[in-house]
């Protein structure tokens, strides 16, 4: 999957400089041996944890809201 950033992004280790989430999240596992979060039921990965935590509570209210119109 490719997001596009509004902003170029850069790497906070060596500011190189990035117009794709998925571009910078490969730089810095590849080069900088970076973890980054990942969505434990998608597999989706993050810049930061609390985009990774933003993403769970979304599919948790999505669900749930399926759930009630469900019956």
């Amino acid at each position: 999957m490719i997001l596009f950033i509004p902003e170029r992004k850069q790497c906070e280790y060596c500011r190189e400089k990035f117009n794709k989430l998925d571009d910078i999240i490969e730089h810095l596992k590849n080069v900088h041996h970076q973890s980054v979060p990942k969505c434990h039921n998608c597999g989706k990965e993050f810049l930061h944890e609390k985009d990774r935590l933003h993403h769970v509570r979304e599919e948790n209210e999505r669900k749930a809201d399926a759930r009630r119109h469900k019956k």
